[in-house]
């Protein structure tokens, strides 16, 4: 990881040395230099595109390496204004400025230095590093550099999926659920913010291990995780925190809404019937004023209890 961040910071004063030197090299009046210029930056790794507020002046040919589909400048403009129209909005990366600021002008004033973009090429993702640079005031002619870190962004992100994920099952692990849950918990304190905490427990899961052997055990884990998890909102959480013990976060649901989506999930499992016939119990929560993890967790342990100790294969509100 460290790695990937001394790279990141190397490539980082790349682009504040290159939007320099593009500024100091167009400024040359000289025909035959410019077209040396020229050469330099066509040969370029980085994407170099300059750029007024209406649309892209000129961009070099790495530019073209990545967009594949268009043959030449007035290609792209005849469909696209700006690059930023391929970029993704997501968590960590440069997002649409606020005001009255254009990405240019956006990017340009920015002091951070490693702006990072994600961008979606033809179905394909990129990760780049962005900077721009004001060429011409009174013109508002800017230079664009983007230097691809598309390996480095996608080893971290294998990595932090790495440290968040079950083996086993694919789903989030513990750490995760501690951290989301966080999350939620911080959201609720500060905001309106309504969700509902589930406890899930496989229903004599230790008679199964016993009988059947831990291989169908795993078997039926990932088997029941994978058939919960394609019923569930795209908006829920869905961790393991235990052997045979899970949880859902439902994030803007009442506990009466998760009541209903629970037992639904109940029956639906119950009728599943792959590799065994299992039946789960559930204990479900919503988040009160003062709770923090470990009380809303121990809430949420306490009705999943109630719901063995009556007989299993039920939900119970706590």
């Amino acid at each position: 990881m460290n790695d990937i961040l001394e790279s990141s910071n190397v490539i980082c004063v790349i682009l504040v040395v290159c939007s320099g030197l593009i500024a100091y090299l167009l400024s040359r009046k000289s025909l035959q230099q410019k077209t040396y210029y020229k050469k330099i930056i066509d040969n370029s790794a980085n994407i170099v595109v300059i750029h007024d507020l209406k649309c892209i002046v000129t961009a070099n040919k790495t530019f073209f390496h990545y967009f594949t589909n268009y043959k030449n400048l007035d290609d792209f403009r005849r469909k696209h204004i700006c690059i930023s129209d391929f970029f993704e909005v997501v968590d960590g990366y440069l997002s649409p400025p606020k005001g009255q600021l254009t990405w240019l002008e956006a990017l340009s004033h920015s002091r951070e230095k490693k702006d990072k973009v994600k961008v979606k090429i033809n179905d394909e993702v990129f990760y780049f590093l962005i900077s721009a640079s004001l060429l011409d005031v009174k013109k508002n002619i800017y230079a664009m550099i983007l230097s691809d870190i598309t390996e480095q962004e996608s080893t971290k992100h294998e990595l932090v999926s790495l440290s968040i994920k079950d083996k086993l099952t694919n789903i989030g692990n513990r750490k995760y659920y501690d951290d989301i849950l966080q999350e939620h918990i911080t959201l609720a304190q500060r905001y309106p913010h309504e969700f509902s905490l589930v406890l899930l427990d496989i229903d004599f899961f230790k008679k199964i291990n016993d009988s059947l052997g831990h291989d169908v055990g795993d078997q039926v884990l990932r088997e029941y995780t994978k058939f919960i998890g394609y019923h569930l909102r795209e908006v829920d959480i869905f961790c393991r925190v235990g052997g045979e013990e899970f949880v859902l976060i439902l994030p803007h649901t009442t506990k009466d809404k998760a009541y209903i989506l629970t037992q639904k999930l109940r029956m639906l499992i119950e009728n599943h019937k792959k590799i065994t016939p299992i039946t789960m119990s559930f204990g479900v929560v919503q988040y009160e004023k003062g709770d923090d993890a470990q009380i809303i967790f121990k809430r949420a342990d306490k009705a999943l209890y109630r719901a063995k100790d009556s007989g299993r294969n039920k939900v119970i509100i706590g």
